[in-house]
């Protein structure tokens, strides 16, 4: 067989930069071998490689199952909850990925699941924690604020977890409290083991907090992942003003983030607006009396879906709209006569035309689509 039978091939997720940033796609939840997934820490990177990822955050249970093992003798004692990161370190800066130490604190209700991003020490902040394993609220208040010195990024984990909301998704009254001292930075709204959460995708709105989404996968992505029938795993866009930790973490202090998910992008309006605007480009514009036309082209690998919205209700135009990635479709507006049944001829002395859309898969609260317009000018 020739050499080309083996040549190594890549998946990558393609999202156009938008204006004035780079649109930078993160993994900022997931684990390895040494919690309870069964990956390790350089093939969790191969993985983040192999689909074009620029962020990765191994973030394995820092407070349960990677102490255990190291005190029943399944870890070395030599390991500590930062060894992820380091074993990872040097083939991520090989691959062109930043690396982000991070960790999972795994406590029960009523505080849940937060993960500790930007750290530097995990041990310290499980110390911390440890000092009130009797209270889990106070537990996770004692690593908040140990991650906080350290200058940690926190995100509430998938509030959406049947575990901890078997029938609705609701804030308990211990992470309304934590929201209001300001520990929490950013929810996790789409978690790939449990899907959207429309509630927590409000409570960032209403808060002011980042909007994330991770795979929080244990196993190799590829068990997870149709990745030959062109699928992704779900990926937070940070759009940054350069690829580094700091401007990362900027752009996170800032909430410039979405979540790319199973064809569906979850965010605020002013970061997917121009998203939409850099991933559909319109071309050869052409004007006529029977009205303008011109060519959408998809330059992601974001499928986009559009309807007509109101304010256009004098121009005819395509009222459902698909464009795949990385393809074309044609698009005219033609004005309307008064009785609306029938065209008009367009003026020329009408210079431009507007035609309102709904960007039906980018969501901006819950159930809440884009709305936006395609402008023509002359």
């Amino acid at each position: 067989m020739s050499a080309s039978a083996f040549a190594y091939t890549t998946n990558k997720i393609i999202v156009p930069d938008v204006a004035g940033y780079k649109t930078l796609k993160g993994e900022f939840h997931i684990h390895t071998i040494f919690s309870d997934g069964n990956v390790t820490p350089d093939n969790r990177v191969r993985e983040a490689a192999w689909e074009g990822f620029d962020i990765l955050s191994i973030t394995d249970h820092i407070d349960t199952r990677a102490r255990k093992w190291i005190k029943s003798g399944i870890l070395s004692p030599d390991c500590d909850a930062d060894t992820p990161y380091k074993l990872a370190k040097k083939l991520a800066a090989r691959e062109g990925i930043l690396l982000i130490n991070g960790g999972e604190l795994s406590r029960n209700r009523p505080s849940g699941h937060s993960n500790v991003l930007f750290v530097k020490d995990n041990d310290k902040i499980v110390e911390e924690a440890e000092k009130f394993n009797h209270d889990n609220a106070l537990a996770s208040e004692a690593g908040f604020k140990e991650a906080r010195k350290q200058g940690a990024f926190i995100m509430l984990n998938h509030p959406h977890w049947e575990r901890y909301s078997p029938n609705e998704t609701v804030m308990c009254p211990v992470q309304k409290k934590f929201i209001k001292e300001g520990y929490f930075d950013a929810i996790e709204v789409y978690n790939a083991e449990v899907g959207y959460s429309p509630e927590a995708h409000d409570w960032c709105l209403k808060h002011n907090l980042a909007i994330m989404g991770c795979s929080d996968a244990h196993a190799p992505m590829f068990t997870k992942i149709d990745y030959l029938g062109g699928k992704h795993r779900v990926v937070t866009l940070v759009f940054a003003k350069e690829k580094s930790v700091e401007s990362v973490r900027e752009a996170m202090d800032a909430k410039r983030t979405a979540v790319l998910a199973e064809e569906m992008v979850y965010g605020r309006e002013q970061e997917l607006k121009p998203l939409f605007e850099a991933c559909v480009r319109v071309k050869e514009v052409k004007w006529s009396k029977k009205g303008v036309s011109c060519i959408l082209e998809n330059v992601s690998s974001i499928p986009v879906r559009i309807t007509k919205a109101s304010g256009s209700e004098g121009y005819r135009y395509s009222r459902y709209l698909s464009i795949p990635p990385f393809s074309t479709v044609k698009f005219s507006v033609q004005p309307l006569k008064s009785d609306g049944l029938s065209s008009a001829s367009l003026s020329e002395s009408v210079s431009t035309v507007v035609a309102n859309i709904y960007v039906e898969n980018f969501h901006i609260g819950a159930d809440k689509p884009l709305k936006t317009a395609i402008k023509f000018e002359r």
